[in-house]
């Protein structure tokens, strides 16, 4: 199993330094954690494109925060080792090809986040299944490199 977060900073974050977690909604984190997920991979709205979706990268899942990570205390969140060689960042994923292919395939495998507009707990799912595969089919042709290196 794999998760799907929707990161609607990505910009500020990085600037800001905020890396290695994801504030999750409390009610999906136990199901979440209980399905072994082993990536997440990250959509946000391409700059002037509502209504769109791109991929951003596939993140190393943690079960718990990475060293120097210390999130605000009483919240829930989801943790990504964003060093690891396995998170990767997709460097050709705003395309025009691939931003359709990826609007398409959130549009028929995750309704329910597109009309929540990804907001809370929808902005957050399990990806599991033929879906899974279908965006691992859709990623495949995309160029990547090292999430760690957008980070340095």
């Amino acid at each position: 199993m794999n998760v799907l977060y929707y990161w609607k900073n990505f910009e500020a974050d990085l600037k800001a330094g905020r890396l290695g977690y994801f504030k999750a909604d409390a009610g999906k984190m136990q199901a979440l954690l209980d399905g072994y997920p082993d990536y997440i991979w990250v959509l946000k709205t391409p700059k002037g494109r509502k209504g769109e979706v791109q991929v951003l990268a596939r993140l190393k899942w943690l079960d718990k925060a990475p060293p120097g990570v210390k999130p605000e205390p009483g919240r829930v969140y989801m943790h990504y080792d964003f060093k690891d060689d396995k998170s990767i960042q997709f460097t050709d994923s705003d395309s025009e090809e691939a931003i359709a292919a990826t609007t398409k395939w959130v549009g028929l495998h995750f309704p329910r986040m597109v009309s929540a507009n990804f907001q809370g707990a929808q902005g957050q799912e399990e990806l599991r299944g033929g879906a899974l595969k279908e965006l691992e089919q859709i990623a495949s042709g995309w160029q990547h490199t090292a999430f760690r290196e957008l980070v340095a």
